[in-house]
């Protein structure tokens, strides 16, 4: 597993494999089979890695070969001869690990296994063969291992139907086919003889050697021997790169020749939130500076291999000193997107380089707050607008721990609360950061019941301070009302549910109580007989909203009226 020059890549996985294969030779807890899920999926993740950045050179073999076939094809195919065998082997351990998965679980999650809540993703469930799977989910990660623990699919699968067997032998000509590709090099040959290793093994204390099928394979828990698979499609994939890139520095035509050199930074975002971390790319970047590029900024397609046109509406960018000024005035927020091509001579001709970014744009914002005016009022709709700098109202959602909170117009950042409940509310809100939803943080609001009303008497009018009144027109008014003013809120209403009326009858005060608002007979009697001058007092005046559940009743000034 170790000697000769290994890359520090190569060191970490082999060490990796070494402490994996001894601690799944011990009686491991079920919290160290689940750890061994995660180093699969980080290995899975860094094989992904190794399989992107090889497409990258791939596409610069096409894209010499197609400046100067000459000298370039030769390289071009026997890289793409490699990829064929790498491919093939990478795809055939897949359908390898999707078969023991299935064995051991008798279902497979392919892509994701829960969501952001932690629900698990039924639609990813599929209990299908390989066969009956189509190319794109075979191209899907596995998501999930159950039974981590089961210690006979491997054996089933791999020892016992000769399926290991197979494997080694295509490992074996895969290794054989990239040894012949590095020639002379021995460090390289020695690194890929390590890495792809199929010999037969020796256990300590022991004299006789066990096969190398079964030393992976035999008694082995499912989340081992489906690591070690993703292992063996990591190093299929590292060895690719090695020497793909060995047949890469062979290929020196329709090369850019530079002149100078400085370092470039650049942010994957130019927008950060507090307690996020901020990232960034730090390179080396050379340029020609007897020539400037040409730059154009705008969509643009591919017309083929390593080659790019621009496509409708475009903007050519002022170069100076080699580099681009750009410049663009916003003119709505959120995350906008812009890319271009970047077009180069070269001694074969023009190449042209894609090239894309990303920018975040906040409103112009003035935020002033009335600290002790932070108020909603109990069962009403109360409109907020919600808003977080920097992200569209369309990348914000809220929750709400008092009642319900409804968007009412959610691409401007419109909602309306209303609250159930007196006390404190608490408005909490979320976007969109890297596909994820974080929390942005809360504002708390005071909950209060609606203002009372004040009791009143229609065709009263107030005069030097003092409320007058026709008694007939009294009469006809029919009872008290409730009326609530200087208050924004549309369809509050209340209603007396009772009331007393004082007023002097035939010489003697009489005291009248009533339920609801309208007057009852011996309150109109006493109304009629009521002189002018004298005066008649409406108290005890409770009033209740009909609009809403769970208010309480209020009590209301009470109305003292002068007969006319």
């Amino acid at each position: 597993m170790a000697g000769g020059n290994l890359s520090p890549r190569q060191k970490m996985i082999n060490m990796m494999y070494l402490v994996l294969t001894a601690l799944l030779a011990l009686n491991v807890s079920k919290e160290v089979l689940n750890s061994f899920f995660e180093v699969n999926t980080g290995v899975v993740r860094t094989t992904n890695n190794f399989s992107s950045k090889n497409n990258e050179t791939y596409n610069a073999f096409t894209a010499a070969a197609e400046l100067n076939p000459v000298k370039a094809g030769p390289f071009r195919d026997q890289a793409l001869s490699i990829k064929k065998e790498a491919d093939a082997l990478v795809d055939y351990i897949q359908e390898l690990k999707y078969n023991l998965v299935l064995l051991a679980d008798n279902e497979v999650f392919l892509g994701q296994y829960t969501d952001l809540e932690g629900e698990v993703i039924e639609g990813n469930r599929t209990e299908l063969s390989w066969n009956d799977l189509s190319k794109e989910k075979k191209k899907l990660n596995i998501a999930n291992l159950s039974n981590k623990e089961n210690r006979e699919a491997s054996g089933e699968l791999l020892v016992n139907s000769g399926k290991a067997l197979e494997l080694k032998g295509f490992i074996n000509d895969y290794r054989t086919k990239l040894i012949e590709t590095a020639g002379s090099n021995d460090v390289l040959k020695l690194n890929i003889n390590s890495a792809l290793s199929t010999s037969d093994k020796r256990l300590s204390g022991q004299s006789a050697k066990i096969s190398w099928e079964v030393y992976n394979f035999e008694d082995m828990p499912s989340v081992g021997a489906l690591t070690l698979l993703s292992k063996m499609q990591s190093d299929v994939r590292n060895t690719e790169a090695d020497i793909i890139k060995l047949l890469r520095e062979n290929i020196d035509a329709g090369s850019l020749k530079f002149t100078s050199a400085e370092a470039i930074q650049i942010p994957t975002s130019t927008f950060v939130l507090r307690g996020d971390s901020f990232r960034s790319q730090i390179f080396i970047s050379a340029k020609d500076t007897t020539q400037d590029p040409t730059i154009y900024v705008g969509d643009y397609d591919s017309i083929g291999p390593g080659q790019y046109e621009m496509v409708g509406n475009f903007d050519t960018v002022k170069v100076i000193n080699g580099k681009g000024m750009f410049s663009r005035r916003t003119s709505s927020a959120g995350l906008q997107n812009w890319g271009g091509l970047v077009a180069m001579k070269t001694e074969t001709g023009t190449k042209t380089y894609p090239f894309k970014g990303s920018y975040l744009v906040a409103n112009k914002t003035a935020v002033v707050s009335p600290v002790n005016m932070n108020i909603l009022y109990l069962e009403v709709d109360n409109p907020l607008k919600i808003s977080v700098p920097g992200f569209s109202a369309g990348d914000i959602s809220a929750s709400f721990n008092n009642g319900k909170l409804v968007p009412t117009k959610k691409n401007i950042g419109e909602y309306i609360a209303r609250p159930n409940k007196k006390g404190k509310a608490q408005v909490t809100l979320y976007a969109k950061v890297d596909g994820k939803k974080s929390k942005m943080g809360s504002v708390e609001f005071r909950v209060k019941e609606v203002p009372p009303p004040k009791a009143k008497v229609q065709f009263a009018s107030e005069t030097g301070g003092t409320m007058m009144i026709d008694k007939m027109r009294m009469v006809n008014s029919g009872g008290v009302l409730a009326e609530l003013k200087d208050f924004d809120f549309k369809g509050v209403r209340y209603v007396i549910t009772s009331y007393r009326l004082t007023g002097m009858y035939k010489g003697e005060q009489m005291k009248e109580d009533t339920k609801g608002p309208a007057f009852n007979d011996k309150m109109i009697n006493v109304i009629k007989n009521t002189k002018s001058g004298n005066t008649i007092t409406i108290s005890n005046i409770k009033a209740k909203r009909v609009d809403a559940k769970n208010t309480a009743v209020r009590a209301l000034d009470p109305l003292v009226l002068e007969i006319k």
